[in-house]
C-alpha cells in the first residue's frame, strides 16, 4: 500500500507569522498613541539685499529770497508824487527810488531859515555889543542860545527835507513794489525791496522729528566750511541743479506747525531770472548734517513693522538659516532688525540699519513675526 506523503512546513511558518503578527497588533492596542502637534512652520516670501542706497537726499519744496536785501522806506509820512522804480530795475548807490510831496517840508525850512539868519545876526551885533562892553553877559548868553536853537532847527528842517526823497542804499535789483504813486504812505512803510546781486537764498520747512537728529557741531562746520549739500531746482529748469550750502535753520517752529525753517545759500543763477518770492526744490543731503553714515536700504513697504510694544520704533524681520544638518527641510527663524525710516519711493521705502548685502528679510507677512516663529522660505512651485 502507498502512502503520499504531505509537506507541512509552509503552514508551520504561516501560523509563526500570524503569531507574532498578533503580538505586535496587542501591544500597539495597549500604549498610549502619542498626541498631535499643531503645525509652527509658517512659510514667509523672502527678499535678498544686495546693494545699499548711497547719496540719499530728501526733497523739499523752498522759496526763493534775497541773500542780502532791504526794504527801503521813508523815514517820514505823506503823499507819494514819484516812483521811479518797479519790480526787476536795476538801480545804482544813491539813484532815487521814490519821491514825497515836499511843499510842507519845503515852506518849514524856509521858516527855519529866517530864524536862522535873524538869530544869527542878532548874535553878531550882541558879540560886538559886549566885546564894547555895551550889554551884559547875559544878554549876550541869550542871544547866542536864539542862534544855537535856530541852527539846530535848521538843520532839522534840511532833514526833513531830504526825507521825501528815498534813494538807493547800495547797488542792486528792485524785487518787488508793494505802492502804487500818489498813494499816502506811513513813516517806515516798505516802498521797495533791493536785492543785491551776488547770491540768493532758498528756505523750507523740516519736520521736526528730522530737526532733533540734526548735530550742531557738524552744521556749525558744515557752515563754515561752504560745503555743498544741498542742490536747487527751479520749474524753469527741472533737468538742472545748483550747488548750495548750508546757512542756518530757525531756533523756533514754525507759527502753526511742528516744523522748522532751514535755510541755504548759492550764487545768483546766470541763466536764469530769480527774484524774492519764487519757488524753488531743495534737494538735501540731509545725512551730512545728522551725521547719519550708514547707507540705505531701499525694501518694500509691507516689510516695515511697528511693534506693538514699541510704537516709536521700526523694524525688519532677518531671517536666520538653521545650522548645517540641525533640520533637513530648510526651517529658520526670524530677529528682528531695528531700522530708520526714510524718504518713501515709488517701489518701497528708504531704510537705515544693522543690515548687510545678502540678507533675506521677510516681505510679506512680516506683521505677523516674533523671535519664537519658525519660518520655511516659500518656493514658488512650477505652474503656479
Amino acid at each position: 500500500m502507498k502512502f503520499k506523503m504531505v509537506s507541512t512546513a509552509m503552514p508551520l511558518r504561516g501560523l509563526q507569522a500570524l503569531a507574532m503578527l498578533s503580538s505586535l497588533l496587542v501591544m500597539g492596542c495597549s500604549a498610549e498613541a502619542p498626541p498631535l502637534t499643531q503645525q509652527t512652520v509658517y512659510p514667509v516670501k523672502l527678499m535678498t539685499l544686495e546693494q545699499a542706497q548711497s547719496g540719499t537726499l530728501n526733497q523739499y519744496p523752498g522759496r526763493v529770497s534775497a541773500s542780502d536785501h532791504s526794504e527801503l522806506s521813508f523815514r517820514v509820512g505823506g503823499e507819494l508824487t514819484e516812483l521811479a522804480v518797479k519790480a526787476g530795475d536795476t538801480v545804482e548807490k544813491g539813484e532815487v527810488v521814490a519821491r514825497l510831496d515836499d511843499r510842507d517840508a519845503r515852506t518849514r525850512l524856509e521858516n527855519a531859515r529866517s530864524n536862522f539868519n535873524l538869530a544869527q545876526a542878532t548874535f553878531e551885533r550882541m558879540r560886538i555889543s559886549l566885546e564894547r562892553q555895551a550889554i551884559s553877559q547875559a544878554r549876550f548868553d541869550e542871544a547866542e542860545a536864539e542862534y544855537l536853537s535856530a541852527r539846530a532847527q535848521l538843520a532839522s528842517a534840511e532833514d526833513q527835507l531830504s526825507y521825501t526823497v528815498l534813494k538807493a542804499p547800495f547797488d542792486g535789483v528792485i524785487s518787488r513794489v508793494p505802492v502804487d504813486v500818489f498813494q499816502v504812505v506811513s513813516a517806515q512803510q516798505a516802498i521797495a525791496e533791493l536785492q543785491r546781486p551776488g547770491s540768493i537764498d532758498v528756505s523750507f520747512q523740516m519736520p521736526e522729528q528730522q530737526v532733533r537728529r540734526l548735530q550742531p557741531q557738524r552744521s556749525r562746520n558744515v557752515r563754515a566750511n561752504g560745503n555743498t549739500i544741498a542742490w536747487v531746482q527751479f520749474p524753469e529748469l527741472p533737468d538742472k541743479r545748483y550747488a548750495a550750502s548750508y546757512k542756518e535753520h530757525d531756533s523756533n517752529a514754525s507759527q502753526g506747525s511742528l516744523s522748522y525753517e532751514v535755510t541755504v545759500t548759492l550764487p545768483e543763477p546766470k541763466d536764469i531770472t530769480v527774484l524774492s518770492g519764487m519757488s524753488a526744490t531743495v534737494l538735501l543731503d540731509y545725512g551730512t548734517l545728522a551725521g547719519e553714515s550708514a547707507p540705505s536700504w531701499l525694501i518694500p513697504t509691507a516689510a516695515l513693522v511697528t511693534p506693538d510694544a514699541e510704537p516709536g520704533t521700526s523694524v525688519v524681520w532677518r531671517y536666520v538659516a538653521a545650522a548645517d544638518g540641525e533640520n533637513g527641510d530648510n526651517t529658520g527663524s526670524v530677529e528682528p532688525v531695528d531700522v530708520e525710516p526714510g524718504k518713501k519711493m515709488n517701489d518701497g521705502v528708504l531704510v537705515r540699519g544693522e543690515l548687510s548685502p545678502g540678507d533675506r528679510i521677510v516681505v510679506a507677512g512680516a506683521h505677523r513675526m516674533n523671535r519664537d516663529r519658525s519660518v520655511r522660505p516659500w518656493e514658488k512651485e512650477g505652474g503656479l
